[in-house]
């Protein structure tokens, strides 16, 4: 038997900060599901790996990948849930997210180009590319990441909530109290603090991991 601890920080950025002077030449590109060659040379040229079928199963879930170019360069990329459900499968809760908010996943800048404020830049640029109307952006980080939740507070996140989860064997899960959220949470059993992994719950489980 094998035991998994998480531990998670969901952070709500309810405004963005603002940019005094924006990067010249930065520009966000979206890529699609007939685009997976495209997407894996992004990686590799960021130096960025992803599990294999991951990027697919992200298409299939509703998210959006976005590659950032500073001039001809490639500076970073990420995943972005909107006006779709974020499944966070550590705690086995399906959170929809509006379409006027969006919920940040796999945020990567490459690393010689970091302290350049990019990761900021980029949120901006999701929030007036790609959204109707900006309310609020969301995110999750381990808990011990100490360099991820530094950047994420200084783009004008906050902690909303401190989880926790108890893994027994990929199949028992023994979670925190679902928190407050402000649409319909229905999905596995959000009420429940033990989750049974098997059968159908199981295969939709592994069909919502992104």
């Amino acid at each position: 038997m094998y035991l998994v601890r998480h531990d998670l920080a969901l952070l709500q950025a309810p405004t963005l900060t603002p940019i005094e002077v924006p990067t010249p030449g930065l520009r966000l590109e979206e890529l699609h599901a007939d685009q997976l060659e495209a997407l894996t040379e992004t990686y590799r040229a960021l130096g960025h790996r992803h599990p294999v079928g991951r990027p697919q199963r992200r298409f299939a879930n509703g998210l959006r990948f976005g590659r950032l170019w500073l001039g001809g360069q490639l500076a970073g990329s990420l995943w972005v849930v909107h006006d779709k459900h974020r499944y966070l499968d550590e705690m086995n809760w399906r959170l929809p997210v509006s379409a006027q908010q969006f919920w940040l996943r796999d945020v990567f800048i490459a690393p010689a180009l970091r302290g350049q404020r990019l990761f900021l830049q980029m949120l901006h640029l999701v929030a007036r590319g790609w959204l109707p109307r900006f309310e609020s952006a969301w995110s999750d980080v381990d808990w011990d990441n100490a360099a991820s939740l530094r950047a994420h507070l200084a783009a004008g996140f906050v902690v909303r909530h401190r989880v926790r989860a108890l893994d027994f064997n990929g199949r028992l899960r023994w979670r925190d109290p679902l928190v407050h959220w402000p649409g319909s949470v229905r999905d596995m059993q959000p009420a429940r603090r033990w989750v049974w992994l098997a059968g159908e719950r199981l295969r939709q489980h592994q069909a919502w991991i992104a």
